[in-house]
């Protein structure tokens, strides 16, 4: 019995995982699981912002995750009250860093409303400067998110927006090195980018969005192995997930402690996983596992590529 409740816990969607309907879906998950799902996505959504920055971004790509006119971003040096403002400071800061990296550990979300959160980061941050100084700097960031907020680039309301930005300076800046710029990428990616595709993953689990999962997934041989289970491809990553759907009512996610290191070729990711749900026969039941992934670049994306646990 042991055995098969860890595989619950490991690779387990809810309840209405292969439903077709969206709508359905969303009405059939409870309470803890949307909001699970969103806490989720605002972690994939924050990891990937930093990240944009770390790639070279530019305002016309961001654009789209703010709002039309007012925002509130509040550095060091200077306060900026609306989006034009923060276009010509972002466009000076853009050419002033040559290379950067962000260093996230956690990321604390609380909820205010039915449509704003506010997110805690604390960060370390690296950048090579247009000087030739490169310099290390301690932060912590104070994010205000927006949910269904239509605007001129996203008439539908369907991306997170960024109303307001603080972030304050822990310390002095010291000296900085390359190595520690260079040391959290791999090609187009980095341990930024890692951890964000670990909230979206479990994001999509608890949304039920089995289609989306196979878009996070490697089409090349898969080393999957939940306690025996083995899985070599995507078809049978699928038909595992259908196999295990009816074992429960509904279940929700908590990834924490995300440790990436890379390789030549690939990114190896580990993280403790706490899983709550609901199994048919069984009833309610709170579970930890540690996860270990392996996540490659595939076709300018990251794909998961290998999958093992183990009970905690």
């Amino acid at each position: 019995m042991y055995k098969s409740i860890v595989l619950i816990g490991g690779l387990l969607l809810s309840l209405n995982v292969f439903a077709q309907n969206s709508t359905k879906k969303l009405n059939k998950m409870n309470v803890k699981q949307i909001e699970k799902k969103t806490e989720n996505e605002i972690k994939s959504f924050v990891y990937a912002w930093y990240s944009r920055f770390d790639k070279g971004t530019s305002m016309e790509e961001l654009k789209p995750f703010l709002p039309d006119d007012s925002v509130e971003f509040v550095y060091p040096t200077t306060t900026l009250n609306s989006v034009d403002e923060l276009v010509k400071y972002a466009e000076q800061t853009f050419s002033y860093v040559k290379e950067s990296t962000h260093i996230i550990n956690e990321i604390s979300v609380y909820k205010i409303d039915e449509n704003n959160y506010e997110i805690i980061c604390p960060h370390t941050y690296h950048a090579l400067q247009a000087d030739g100084n490169i310099v290390q700097m301690n932060f912590i960031g104070r994010m205000r998110l927006a949910t269904n907020l239509k605007t001129k680039l996203d008439p539908s309301g369907n991306l997170k927006k960024v109303v307001a930005y603080k972030v304050v300076l822990q310390g002095t800046p010291t000296a900085s090195t390359t190595e520690n710029i260079n040391s959290t990428k791999k090609g187009n990616f980095s341990f930024t980018d890692a951890k964000a595709f670990v909230h979206n993953w479990f994001a999509n689990i608890d949304a039920g969005d089995a289609d989306g999962l196979m878009e996070l997934t490697s089409s090349s041989t898969l080393k999957i192995n939940i306690l025996g289970n083995e899985v070599k491809d995507k078809a049978g990553l699928k038909a595992f997930l259908i196999a295990q759907k009816e074992s429960q009512n509904y279940s929700v996610h908590t990834p924490s402690n995300i440790s990436v290191s890379k390789s030549d070729k690939e990114f190896q990711v580990t993280f403790v996983l706490n899983f709550e749900g609901e199994i048919k026969e069984m009833g309610k039941m709170t579970l930890s596992n540690i996860t270990n992934w392996t996540l490659i670049e595939e076709k300018g994306q990251l794909k998961l590529s290998e999958y093992t646990l183990e009970i905690l």
